[in-house]
């Protein structure tokens, strides 16, 4: 008998994978006592910014497992994943930011293509465990969201609860070659939950309470606050997924992104040396803090990709593939 994520997976994804290192933390977020119990969000930290995870799944073999000693916390007005969080109903119901929920990524609907297959959600969404024996939650492995933000990490689910959370995953993406991993049986327990935050004692926000930095510091310099000593001379950026199958992409460094005023400029140049597309990215257009999403309608062939900023200039040849 072949199983639903398995099928699944051979369909979308890949048909064998290699094994990786994938560790789990848990972030303890303040509710401000908006609801009863404690708010967790559960992250993969995956092995660099170049993986991806594109699926959490059960294939018969490996049970998926997300328990509590109490109960789960379900908003009226939320569902059992992000694809439910509407942010335009927080100001009805402002509890409904703390709803539990699984996702890939989003923490809420907007830019957010999950899909679920072979899981039963109606003992989570009535506050009991979620236990799936052969299904998946996912997005396809090109999907933005399967990408890692500044600190490696994806984000996989929030839980409210009046008891103590563990859970036992499995899950499924790319590595920086393209091939598909999985690794199985990654545990959590939301006792080791982490208080994220700047734990830099010399940075203008140092947090005293935080035990796990999430790259939020700031530091005051001869020209003011910025959000992190980082600039483009000492990144290295890449782009995913390379070759390029949809109209987007993602160009991601390997840590915090601040540009400051001067926006950033961005070139794609065929092999006839013409700019055939050319955007400025300013910060407010920085996602999870290090990656940008480039739009296009080009056609198929080779391209090399620019960017600039004040006195830096480097380039990467991309494919795109229709």
């Amino acid at each position: 008998m072949k199983y639903i994520f398995s099928l699944a997976a051979t369909m979308l994804f890949a048909f064998s994978a290699s094994a990786s290192n994938v560790e789990l933390v848990v972030e303890s977020v303040d509710n401000g006592g908006v609801v009863d119990g404690n708010t967790y969000r559960v992250y993969a930290v995956l092995p660099s910014s170049q993986h991806s995870l594109h699926a959490i799944f059960a294939d018969g073999e490996h049970m998926l497992n997300v328990s509590t000693t109490g109960s789960f916390y379900q908003n009226n007005l939320g569902g059992y994943s992000s694809l439910d969080i509407n942010e335009n109903i927080m100001d009805i119901d402002e509890a409904l930011a703390f709803d539990s929920w699984v996702t890939v990524g989003a923490e809420n609907n907007m830019n957010n293509n999950l899909w679920s297959v072979g899981i039963d959600y109606a003992s989570f969404s009535a506050g009991d465990a979620l236990e799936v024996v052969d299904g998946a939650w996912f997005v396809v492995p090109t999907d933005v969201r399967a990408a890692t933000d500044a600190n490696n990490m994806v984000l996989l689910m929030q839980i409210t609860t009046d008891g103590t959370a563990t859970g036992t995953l499995n899950f499924q993406g790319r590595d920086a070659n393209g091939d598909t991993w999985r690794q199985y049986d990654v545990t959590f327990s939301s006792d080791d939950a982490k208080v994220f935050g700047c734990t830099d004692n010399e940075a203008a926000n140092y947090s005293v309470d935080a035990n796990f930095d999430n790259g939020s510091c700031e530091f005051v310099t001869d020209n003011g606050p910025m959000a992190a000593l980082f600039s483009l001379e000492d990144a290295s950026w890449s782009v995913f997924p390379n070759p390029i199958f949809e109209n987007h992409f993602n160009l991601q460094f390997n840590s915090e992104l601040n540009l400051g005023k001067t926006n950033m400029i961005l070139e794609i140049i065929d092999m006839a040396g013409k700019v055939v597309l050319s955007n400025e990215i300013s910060t407010s257009e920085v996602v999870g803090g290090n990656r940008v999403i480039v739009k296009h309608s080009l056609a198929a062939g080779s391209y090399t990709l620019t960017v600039a900023h004040k006195d830096f200039s480097a380039g990467q040849n991309i494919i795109i593939n229709k």
